[in-house]
């Protein structure tokens, strides 16, 4: 191989991360919380905004998407909206150059409003529904396990009309509060205290009896924008989730989820009937349960890749000085 085809290939090699970007078998549970507003891995039913990108086997309803699209949100290869069975979406919105994508299915009741240039478009990119549920249910398993692992921080309800969570982190400035299901349905607000002292604050809570949560939150806590971006609720075993005015990520991976009012921060669910909007803020914290992974790292095989054009750059130099002594 001459020296002129071999940058060539070690070029390209450089070049391709940058046009092709991890595929979805490769997004880790945090990438997904930094890049997605939600992710339904059954069915997504909503007349409502959904303010940031949106990934959900079975799409149905008259939502418009990613009118508010979040700035903090990290860039993705995904488009604003990603479905398996693009079923039924009449006159709904694409606003911002949005696009939708669809895989398996495209039912015939879909019409978009594209607003801003968006377009209707087939496997860019292809996905299965598991590259999301595979990551995030290991993630969802290990915000569980903190709970007996994780010195837990302190739940103050001495004062019957609210709970305060007095957030004190660790060293990596992860705090962990545990309470059951029953328990945070039983207080007539909450309030997190200290909060901003926490790159991530996990509230696990645990389900008894019947495995069914309704609350109207009055949240109380004074910095609702950090708490929409580092407070993560981890609902075990949830079989259905009511709520109104929640701030931070719900992940309720085997619930069925319906709001009464926005819900202010990244969702993951089984099933999702909207009631309310989903306001898009992504999750900025710390991994509770890894090492943290900034927006734009490459992957693994993304550093292997570069490896393989740098060598071979590396290859040429050494060609064009022999040559140049000879």
């Amino acid at each position: 191989m001459n020296s002129t085809k071999f940058v060539s290939v070690a070029t390209a090699a450089i070049l391709s991360m940058a046009a092709f970007p991890a595929n979805a078998a490769s997004l880790t549970a945090m990438q997904i919380l930094e890049q997605f507003n939600g992710v339904v891995w059954n069915n997504f039913t909503t007349q409502d905004d959904v303010e940031g990108r949106l990934v959900a086997y079975n799409v149905n309803g008259g939502a418009t998407f990613y009118n508010n699209p979040n700035p903090a949100a990290a860039a993705s290869s995904f488009q604003a909206l990603n479905a398996i069975n693009l079923n039924n979406c009449q006159s709904c919105n694409l606003d911002n150059g949005a696009s939708a994508n669809w895989v398996s299915t495209l039912g015939g009741n879909v019409h978009f409003n594209y607003n801003g240039g968006g377009k209707l478009l087939h496997s860019v990119p292809t996905f299965a529904i598991s590259d999301f549920t595979t990551p995030l249910n290991a993630f969802v398993a290990g915000l569980t396990s903190l709970g007996s692992t994780h010195a837990l921080d302190t739940i103050d309800a001495s004062d019957h009309n609210q709970v305060k969570f007095e957030v004190s982190p660790d060293s990596r400035g992860v705090a962990v509060f545990q309470l059951t299901d029953a328990q945070l349905a039983s207080f007539a607000g909450i309030n997190f205290t200290g909060l901003t002292s926490a790159q991530t604050t996990i509230v696990d809570v645990i389900s008894t009896g019947s495995d069914s949560f309704t609350q109207n939150f009055n949240d109380l806590t004074s910095n609702t924008t950090y708490e929409n971006e580092h407070v993560i609720w981890n609902f075990e075993n949830e079989k259905t989730i009511n709520i109104r005015y929640l701030h931070g990520s719900l992940l309720g991976e085997d619930a069925s989820v319906t709001n009464g009012s926005p819900i202010e921060g990244m969702l993951y669910a089984e099933n999702f009937t909207g009631g309310g909007e989903l306001h898009n803020f992504p999750f900025l914290g710390v991994d509770p349960i890894g090492s943290p992974i900034a927006p734009g790292v490459p992957e693994p095989a993304t550093w292997a890749l570069l490896g393989m054009g740098f060598a071979g750059l590396g290859f040429v130099s050494r060609r064009a000085r022999k040559t140049v002594k000879a």
